[in-house]
């Protein structure tokens, strides 16, 4: 288990560490409508994704 959680954390990082990179090459206003779209689609997935647990009957 400590290896799973390893790699995530690792995953994580680039993530971010990605995100990061991304945004200094953006304008501040490409920056900020960048992030916001990012937020937007993350909300959104999960969204979704919770409508289908409940419509299988996953709480």
């Amino acid at each position: 288990m400590e290896r799973l959680t390893a790699i995530l954390e690792k995953a994580d990082e680039l993530r971010l560490k990605t995100i990061k990179s991304l945004v200094e090459l953006l304008t501040p206003q490409q920056a900020a409508e960048f992030l916001v779209a990012a937020a937007e689609l993350q909300f959104g997935i999960r969204g979704w994704g919770i409508l289908q647990d409940r419509q299988r009957g996953h709480n």
